[in-house]
């Protein structure tokens, strides 16, 4: 320091409580700014206000650590910090990748291990590289022909769990440092002194590889890295290589949830295709009204926003509101006519006509044969022949009408209804009985007896299923359908969701709720309805309206289908502001030209529409 200076010394308690890294770089960023500093401050000033700089940067590193969610900038500020302790100029992070083999009777074995560029900075070359910005750069191999590539520095400090420190890496031998070269040719730069320190987490696994260049000491002068800079990066390299694995398990475990999750569908998908496309498209629409939300800026929800954790649990939730039906009997999730269970049952009752026929064949025979015995003429018996070619024509016809009447539609017509009650009467005989019982929802024959007793053509069963009013499935199978959103809820409950997803159960299982109470499992009313459940319950509802792959009904034009959803929330049933901006948005428009077929896709009057179902709903409170 300078005796004959006048300037008065700063306070260092001052100093010491500001932004240390800020003031620090103003000043040696100031022409002759480090000369100047050492004239203000004595050499225990500079010493202490050094030892404060590191700490700093230190506690400020592992602060990140514990917040910070994403491994880019985990690793970027991992190697921003060790450059600024060590006053490095440049520096790179590798991280160890694997590439397991497609083996089924080893999946676990390793067959690519290689060190991947996750960070690249330089200040001379003012590069400050991360993530996808420099996936050009070639991966360095830990093995080349099946041996431990010792030839790299970094794949030598990989292999062999080994710190490196070199003052002169032109000088190195046992060492190819000729990519080093080349880009120092190509940019003008002269790579000299060198730190090369494995990365290894807190069971001591390696993950990476940490690498500085060109140790900077007074002036311009480049110096080898010393024994305390390698504790300063060792202090900060352990920390930042436990938190990287710690967020890499999260996001594993996430990743392994989610995967799980649409393996289920997938598997749901085997059992019924129809059911899978619903669930993948439902969560896809649920996502997509979610975000129309988030960007909305007027109206009801205007200050609605899903953050990243939102949006993530909504798509789980839209991949999730059907995992009830696993356990529905696939006879009745794709029940495509009135008639099926597990088999088609008309199949039965073409059984009975065919019988019935030849009953009456018998009978005509047997009545020619009595003419005949009698001395009937030929004219007599060929009445009774077309007699019998009458009934047949007669059943045949009914039979037909009958079969026409097994296809689900809106309404049963008085005349379908008339030849179900007349065919349910008509007798058939049988001399058989089997005692049919339900074994786990399907039908197991328990014990079979002779009887005298007749079958009808349409037995009782058949009878309520062809009098089904709307689509194909009866009463009890209805019920037992709703009961997967009751199942939904419950093994959901079940589930020990972090506490970001504790609500996913929620949003998932209440998608058939209503806002007026009237839905199911729990007839959760208005308010209590959460905004997400709201928007399952649209998207749930408008998919399986214009599915164009529903075994059981045929594809429903837009409009059609935008007049049901307005009755629906003219009824309080759904959220009118919440389909009020599906509509604005487009995305209605926009999923029906990805998943609909193009006669589907007709025109809807939005302004029309609004004035005619639109009513503002009551918005949530949880």
């Amino acid at each position: 320091m300078s005796e004959t200076s006048n300037e008065p010394r700063p306070d260092l308690t001052e100093i010491l409580s500001s932004d240390l890294q800020a003031f620090v770089d103003d000043i040696l960023h100031q022409e002759g700014g480090i000369d100047h500093f050492r004239e203000l401050l004595s050499v225990e000033q500079l010493a202490t206000l050094e030892n404060r700089r590191k700490l700093d940067l230190v506690t400020r590193a592992g602060v990140s650590f514990t917040r910070e969610r994403d491994v880019a900038n985990i690793l970027e500020i991992t190697l921003n910090t060790a450059r600024k302790l060590t006053n490095a100029d440049g520096g790179s992070i590798y991280m160890l990748h694997e590439d397991f083999a497609n083996d089924p009777i080893d999946p676990a074995r390793v067959e690519n291990r290689e060190l991947r560029f996750v960070a690249l900075q330089n200040e001379t070359m003012n590069t400050f590289l991360k993530g996808n910005d420099i996936d050009m750069m070639p991966p360095v191999p830990l093995e080349i022909d099946g041996q431990p590539n010792l030839a790299n520095v970094s794949a030598y400090c990989a292999n062999q769990r080994e710190l490196l420190n070199f003052a002169d890496v032109y000088d190195v031998e046992g060492f190819s440092f000729d990519g080093t070269r080349a880009y120092d040719k190509a940019n003008n730069y002269r790579s000299q002194s060198m730190l090369v320190i494995p990365l290894e987490d807190h069971e001591s696994s390696m993950i990476g590889v940490l690498q500085l260049i060109n140790r900077r000491g007074e002036g311009s002068e480049i110096i080898p890295f010393s024994r305390e800079d390698i504790e300063l990066v060792q202090s900060i390299s352990f920390p930042a290589a436990a938190s990287i694995t710690t967020q890499r398990l999260i996001d594993e475990q996430s990743v392994l949830f989610n995967s799980f999750v649409t393996v289920l569908a997938e598997g749901l998908g085997e059992k019924s295709p129809h059911t899978y496309n619903h669930i993948r498209r439902v969560a896809a629409l649920g996502e997509a009204i979610s975000e129309s939300v988030s960007h909305w800026d007027e109206g009801l929800y205007a200050d609605v926003r899903f953050d990243e954790d939102e949006m993530a649990e909504m798509r789980l939730a839209g991949w999730l509101h059907d995992i009830g039906k696993i356990t529905t009997p696939e006879h009745i999730v794709s029940k495509q006519v009135k008639l099926q269970f597990v088999m088609d049952r008309f199949e039965l009752i073409c059984d009975r006509f065919s019988s019935r026929i030849k009953d009456a064949r018998i009978e005509m025979l047997q009545q020619q044969l009595k003419a005949l015995k009698d001395g009937a003429d030929d004219n007599a018996l060929e009445l009774i022949e077309q007699q019998f070619q009458a009934e047949k024509a007669t059943l045949s016809r009914k039979l037909q009408s009958l079969f026409a009447a097994n296809r689900g539609g809106e309404f049963v017509s008085e005349e379908t209804i008339a030849l179900v009650e007349e065919l349910s009467s008509i007798p058939v005989q049988r001399y058989f009985k089997a005692d049919v019982i339900m074994d786990h929802g399907y039908p197991l024959v328990k014990s079979v007896e002779e009887t005298t007793e007749p079958d009808s053509l349409v037995d009782e069963w058949e009878k309520e299923n062809l009098l089904i009013n709307r689509g194909t499935l009866n009463q009890s199978e209805r019920d037992a359908i709703n009961l997967h959103a009751d199942r939904s809820w419950r093994w959901l409950m079940a589930l020990p969701f972090p506490r970001k997803q504790k609500r996913l159960p929620l949003y998932a299982g209440a998608h058939h709720e209503h806002l007026n109470g009237t839905g199911y499992p729990n007839g959760i009313e208005g308010k209590d309805m959460p905004m997400q459940s709201r928007i399952l319950a649209i998207a749930d509802i408008y998919e399986a309206l214009v599915a164009p792959d529903r075994p059981y009904k045929g594809p429903m034009k837009l409009s059609v289908a935008m007049g049901i959803l307005g009755n629906m929330v003219k009824q309080g049933k759904l959220d009118g502001e919440l389909m009020r901006i599906f509509l604005l948005s487009k995305h209605y428009l926009k999923y029906a030209e990805e998943f609909l077929e193009p006669e589907q896709i007709d025109e809807v009057d939005i302004d029309q529409w609004l004035k005619d179902y639109y009513i503002k709903p009551e918005p949530p409170t949880i």
